[in-house]
């Protein structure tokens, strides 16, 4: 039977409207609810069959009702959101800490799609896929356009199903191409953990908060603690946030039972409004830092903001994101699904975590931008004062600012995003041993996993960086619409110095390992490390705090 397309997608929209409406709706009248109802349903069906008949292209109604819903839940917030069905399953399907597909980090550089690290034990390292392979070529459909999400989307797939990869390496003639069968890829929370400095464990989490979360959290501590760890560094930079249950329980192995981890509020008529309490009767007593940065979002914001309320340890970096607003999963038929926003978070102290998304775009919210278009000129308002456990000010409506401000060492000027795409290409060139007067150690034969790490590996020599001159010459000759001559070059070597030598460690044994060779020009990670006494102290304070109280 042919289905009417206009009804169908009109149905979709319709279970969208009603799982809104059902939060926000006004105190009607059931009868003049149904017929708002009605006319809505009745008017997006003309609309569509007018769209579909008389535009000058043709236009798929699955399209144009993916944009209407899409467009309706912009104008409440920018994190209420409408997934089709693909890019709804992805989105549970990474809430599990794992996906479907060959298992690499890709990247845009210079216009086009690269491998940057194939991940250990998965389809895309068994393929030999290495750093710098540009994508051309995914089922013999060319790349050439694409953005790095349609790479990616490409690349997922069902477990099991096949791809044909060709990927251009640098120092080969011809395009290499691969089938790789899709497989489970795992994306634990926690990416590394480590003795940083002998009593000082440091727990990298950057990727959000999963399902496996917690018992990822409970392990690292366990083997740092066996090692010998006696304080803690936690790294929630650029964690975008996840599951509320492991934030809370994430904080609750450091906070006394009973302190609260946040407050959740939303309309009075509703049963979300609730304080949700830490329940360990054994928290963790070392002295923590938590490192936050701007792109640290929602549960990383909501585990910092305990921390820091509750005085329990101390905040290092740059202020959060300032995302603290609830979304509930409504599944819609055929698989979609919508995310609504339905409450608010707040910190222990009653700080409103979200700041303000009511001037600018969606663009400028998102990348941090003000209504001027200056990036992240705006400091967060001083309107909502509150204190901590201990009388600390601190301020609420723009995120979880940092007890210590740090800025960045990874902060890049406009002028070094523009030569990273040409720095790229030379380190490209540099790890296929097509730079003569590079050492042979730098012609690699593709990722190294569990290396361990010496000194002084791939150091950057003079010569090394009058041929990455050379290529940046030729290669600013070629893109006159950057802007930029070899003065800008000359100017940034001291950068690129150290920017190649991140991106062959990269090359050779992978993102993490990396990390770890460039810790010591870490700035923010090594101010954590000297703030630990004073973590230390303030936690001490907090615990006599608490029990003069229950004297």
């Amino acid at each position: 039977m042919k289905r009417n397309w206009p009804k169908v997608a009109a149905f979709s929209l319709m279970v969208a409207l009603l799982a809104i409406s059902s939060l926000v709706r006004p105190s009607a009248a059931a009868e003049d609810y149904t017929a708002q109802i009605n006319k809505i349903h009745s008017d997006y069906v003309k609309a569509l069959e007018i769209i579909r008949n008389n535009y000058v292209l043709p236009v798929e109604y699955e399209v144009l009702t993916k944009a209407a819903i899409q467009g309706m839940l912009r104008t409440l917030d920018p994190h209420s959101n409408f997934y089709d069905r693909k890019a709804f399953e992805e989105m549970r399907t990474e809430q599990r800490s794992q996906y479907f597909g060959i298992g690499a980090t890709i990247g845009p550089r210079d216009g086009k799609v690269y491998i940057l690290e194939p991940f250990k034990n998965t389809p895309a390292a068994r393929a030999g896929l290495r750093y710098g392979d540009q994508i051309i070529e995914i089922d013999g459909k060319k790349t050439d356009r694409w953005s790095s999400d349609q790479v990616r989307n490409a690349l997922r797939g069902e477990r099991g199903t096949k791809v044909k990869v060709t990927v251009q390496r640098a120092g080969v003639a011809d395009p290499i191409t691969v089938t790789i069968e899709r497989d489970a890829v795992a994306l634990p929370a926690v990416s590394d953990y480590y003795l940083i400095r002998p009593g000082v464990g440091y727990i990298v989490m950057p990727r959000g908060f999963h399902s496996t979360t917690s018992d990822e959290l409970t392990v690292a501590i366990a083997e740092l603690k066996e090692k010998g760890a006696t304080s803690l560094i936690l790294d929630l930079r650029d964690n975008p946030g996840g599951f509320l249950d492991q934030a809370i329980k994430v904080a609750d192995k450091f906070l006394q039972r009973g302190q609260t981890v946040l407050s959740i509020r939303g309309r009075e008529d509703r049963s979300l409004n609730r304080d949700l309490p830490a329940e360990s009767g054994s928290p963790e007593t070392l002295p923590l830092v938590v490192l936050i940065n701007g792109q640290s979002a929602s549960a990383s914001e909501i585990v910092a903001g305990a921390i820091q309320d509750h005085d329990r340890g101390l905040i290092v970096g740059e202020t959060s994101f300032g995302k603290g607003l609830v979304q509930t999963i409504f599944p819609l038929p055929g698989g979609a699904g919508l995310t609504l926003t339905t409450a608010r978070y707040y910190t222990p102290s009653g700080r409103l975590i979200q700041r303000d998304y009511s001037n600018g775009s969606f663009y400028d919210y998102i990348s941090r931008r003000n209504a001027q278009g200056d990036k992240a000129a705006t400091p967060p308002p001083r309107n909502d004062q509150k204190q901590t456990d201990l009388g600390r000010t601190v301020f609420g409506g723009g995120g979880i600012e940092p007890d210590i401000k740090v800025e960045s060492s990874d902060s890049l000027t406009l002028t070094q995003r523009l030569l990273y795409h040409g720095l790229f290409l030379f380190v490209r060139e540099l790890t296929a041993g097509s730079i003569a007067t590079a050492p042979p150690q730098f012609k690699l034969n593709g990722i190294e996993f569990d290396h361990q790490l010496k000194p002084n590996e791939f150091l950057i020599t003079d010569e090394i960086l009058k041929a990455y001159k050379d290529f940046m010459a030729e290669f600013l000759r070629k893109r006159p619409e950057y802007g930029l001559t070899l003065q800008a070059v000359e100017e940034n070597l001291a950068w690129a110095r150290k920017q190649i030598r991140q991106e062959v460690l990269w090359a050779a044994y992978g993102q993490e390992t990396m990390r770890r060779a460039m810790a010591d020009l870490d700035l923010q990670l090594q101010r954590a490390i000297e703030e630990l006494p004073n973590a230390a102290q303030l936690a001490e304070r907090a615990r006599r705090n608490r029990s003069a109280q229950r004297n």
